[in-house]
């Protein structure tokens, strides 16, 4: 259960980094084709979706490792699907979040089981 609980901080990270991602006109444009800006009301949710996710990975990670521990952890989950998205988004922006969608749906599935225990 353990490797659950610390897929879920990582898992909630990178969706809420997708999202806040996916809210810029520049990554937007690599999805939907240059020129094209997300509508301010889609913007507001992608906005907001990626910075509760955010929260939730902190709030979870501060859980399951304590105050001081879980915020070092949730920098560390943060600086890591960081480093995934620099990577990915250039070169690969629909892979990318093709697996934004997946790991969300799978973080979704994570805190379900983690709420069954």
């Amino acid at each position: 259960m353990e490797l659950l609980a610390n897929f879920l901080v990582f898992a909630l990270c990178y969706a809420g980094l997708s999202s806040l991602c996916l809210a810029m006109d520049r990554h937007y444009a690599d999805l939907h084709g240059r020129g094209a800006e997300p509508p301010a009301p889609l913007r507001r949710r992608l906005q907001w979706a990626g910075w509760l996710a955010l929260a939730a990975a902190l709030a979870w990670a501060m859980h399951i490792a304590g105050g001081g521990y879980g915020l070092v952890y949730w920098v560390g989950s943060l600086t890591g699907c960081g480093l995934l998205l620099i990577w990915l988004l250039p070169y690969a922006p629909h892979q990318a979040m093709r697996l934004a969608r997946m790991i969300g749906v799978a973080a979704l599935l994570a805190a379900v089981a983690l709420a069954v225990r």
